[in-house]
């Protein structure tokens, strides 16, 4: 079987069981929206010292659909395993980083030392460990270091987040469409 590769063009009328299946997601996205906001203005979202962090719980429903060739089940697998690889070592990277500046490196030079080994790691072993170096965790890994003063301090909170992201939001996505389209092949069969 031949992949086809995804043409991009201006305009698309997708089927109607596609924006049905789009309406679920969003809706599924809105209402955990709706009761994050909720729970972060009562200040309901910590948890012996640890909390909920907005990015890191959200982005991980982003990625997951961003993933198209991927089964359900490895999306989500690819999405923890991989966002949590790319937490560690933005965590690796920020704490690295004040050690080497600690023995005397500058800034620049800790920093460069460091950024091409944790981009070789998940760009060189993706091929040879998929779930572990992927996209997923590049892109937690650079989100993480735009806030890399918190990274190692966050840590345990943004592995805690993106933890309940994949079983909330990407768990709940996957068990709802695939509901969804079981009830749309039974409904095309009857």
């Amino acid at each position: 079987m031949e992949n086809k590769p995804h043409t991009l063009s201006f305009f698309n009328k997708p089927k109607k069981a596609k924006l049905l299946g789009l309406a679920i997601v969003f809706l599924w996205i809105l209402l955990w929206n709706v009761i994050y906001q909720i729970l972060h203005a009562n200040e309901l979202l910590e948890f012996g010292g640890l909390e909920i962090v907005n990015w890191s719980f959200f982005l991980s429903v982003t990625v997951f659909f961003m993933q198209e060739e991927l089964t359900y089940r490895d999306r989500f697998l690819t999405t923890l395993i991989g966002g949590a690889v790319g937490l560690l070592v933005g965590a690796g990277v920020a704490k690295g980083t004040a050690l080497l500046m600690g023995a005397g490196l500058s800034h620049v030079v800790a920093v460069s030392v460091l950024l091409a080994v944790a981009i070789a790691l998940l760009i060189l072993l993706q091929p040879v460990l998929p779930y572990l170096f992927n996209n997923v965790g590049f892109c937690y890994f650079i989100v993480s270091l735009i806030q890399s003063k918190e990274a190692v301090a966050k840590l345990p909170s943004n592995l805690l987040s993106l933890a309940l992201g994949c079983l909330i939001l990407v768990l709940g996505c996957s068990v709802l469409l695939t509901a969804y389209k079981k009830h749309a092949a039974k409904k095309r069969g009857a």
